[in-house]
């Protein structure tokens, strides 16, 4: 495997070219779109070689790569068979259905592949069966171009592209053996195929004998299906034989039938397998039956001599990287180290200078705390004067605030009889109707910014000789505060 190969494994492709192969015993037909989005045709005849080695003569031919290819295999290829439904699931299918189909082929269920579906014919199962180890090596060879094999249908089912998908109609068509064939589509999907033998169809000349020969074997088949369809019928005949004018005989036939009978409009020219390539080319072009899966894709090795080299050399080269940057950092480490140094010494050197200088300026002890002694002298004063100012403003302020406040809190169950107010402590003293009132009242003075920093200290409660309920309350301002 090529290193450019290897890349692009890796590589994140976008956007993959669709390619579609038809092959037959006799030729294969490759269609796809250039760069121009023209759709081009071209067939290779099998001869000496086998079908495989054509397709990838044409593949090369016409320097394909990177595309995703939609192999059609051709009458001669593979093996048709109805059996008893299995009741195998889609994920148990794959695996299983050769199994169950050992018992109609001569090959090993180890040496094919099958797939199927059900049929809505009696209960029945559509299986398709291929020899695996010609679509293995096909698909290696494909890798060679970057292509990639994504499906393989055969060329009954490919016909469904020439049926209405919501319909049961039958397809009458000419293989590459000149062989009439018949097949039926209910709703897209295989379920009635049938060779036509004995009716020979020629140039443009269509003998009434023969067109009623024709006519009587689509007969049978379409009153075969009316005994077996039982929820819905054959509507219509779709004519695609190549060779004759189809448009003819569709208006020959359908003097002869009890269906509507239509020539095929998908492409106006080109042979049966150029039809079914084309039909074949769309991307989202999807068929009921695949016989490739990604379980028979060569498993390329974890491990390559060509992935250890690139390894290596990877690695090799991230170390030479990693090294020269470290010697780098090591260099810039080194000389910023060395001006750093050299710009610490000579700070070192002027703090020294400055620190002996600095000696020679320090002032005596005695000094020192002499200095601090007339520093707190000076604070002490500035105290003194501050509380000194502080009080001749309360004086001159007065009590006339806290008056207002308690005349402001008056109540009906408290009468005071005695007031003693000084910056520091406020007495009172009078009589309370119950011993709660006094309590209730002093909640009251919190509303009174006068009245709201007295703490009291002492609340003392008696009775007289007239069995009056006295009270004594004397506080003070809260410590730190000072008087206002």
């Amino acid at each position: 495997m090529a290193v450019s190969t290897l890349f692009a494994k890796f590589s994140p492709v976008k956007q993959r070219h669709v390619v579609s192969l038809v092959a037959s015993a006799e030729q294969v037909v490759i269609a796809y779109q250039d760069n121009a989005g023209k759709t081009q045709l071209d067939a290779q005849t099998v001869t000496q070689s086998d079908p495989w080695t054509a397709a990838a003569q044409l593949i090369s031919r016409h320097g394909i790569s990177k595309a995703d290819v939609h192999l059609v295999l051709g009458h001669g290829l593979y093996q048709s068979l109805l059996i008893d439904d299995p009741g195998l699931s889609d994920e148990d299918k794959r695996a299983a259905l050769p199994f169950q189909l050992k018992d109609f082929i001569s090959d090993s269920p180890s040496d094919i592949v099958a797939d199927g579906f059900s049929s809505p014919v009696a209960n029945r199962f559509q299986a398709f069966v291929c020899h695996k180890l010609p679509l293995i090596q096909f698909s290696k060879a494909l890798e060679k171009s970057q292509c990639r094999l994504t499906n393989v249908s055969l060329e009954d089912v490919a016909l469904r592209q020439w049926a209405q998908l919501d319909k049961t109609e039958m397809v009458l068509s000419r293989d590459s053996h000149g062989v009439l064939q018949l097949a039926a589509f209910h709703l897209g999907r295989l379920c009635f195929q049938r060779q036509i033998r004995g009716v020979m169809l020629e140039g443009q000349m269509m003998p009434p004998s023969v067109v009623d020969d024709l006519a009587l074997e689509v007969q049978r088949s379409l009153d075969y299906l009316r005994s077996q369809l039982k929820s819905a019928q054959v509507t219509g005949l779709v004519v695609s034989v190549q060779g004759v004018d189809d448009t003819e005989l569709a208006f020959q036939l359908s003097s002869r039938l009890s269906v509507a009978v239509r020539p095929q409009q998908l492409f106006d020219t080109g042979a049966h397998h150029q039809h079914i390539a084309m039909a074949a080319l769309s991307r989202d072009y999807s068929p009921d039956v695949n016989l490739f899966s990604d379980d028979l894709s060569p498993k390329a090795p974890l491990l390559t001599f060509e992935k250890m080299l690139l390894v290596w050399g990877a690695t090799s080269l991230l170390v030479v990287l990693v090294a020269a940057y470290q010697q780098f950092s090591l260099a810039q480490a080194e000389k910023f180290f060395s001006l750093a140094d050299s710009e610490r010494q000579s700070a070192q050197n002027l703090s020294d200078e400055l620190n002996e200088q600095m000696a020679l300026h320090l002032p005596s002890v005695s000094l020192t705390n002499e200095v601090k002694e007339k520093k707190a002298a000076i604070e002490a004063k500035r105290r003194a004067l501050a509380a000194v100012k502080q009080h001749d403003a309360a004086l001159q302020q007065g009590h006339a605030d806290t008056f207002r406040a308690l005349a402001s809190l008056s109540r009906r169950d408290i009468s005071i009889s005695s007031i003693s107010v000084s910056q520091q402590s406020l007495d009172l003293s009078g009589l309370a109707a119950t011993p709660a009132s006094v309590p209730a009242w002093l909640q009251t003075f919190k509303s009174q910014p006068p009245l709201a920093d007295r703490v009291f200290e002492q609340m003392a409660l008696s009775r007289d000789e007239k069995n009056r309920l006295n009270f004594n309350l004397v506080s003070k301002r809260e410590s730190g505060e000072s008087a206002k």
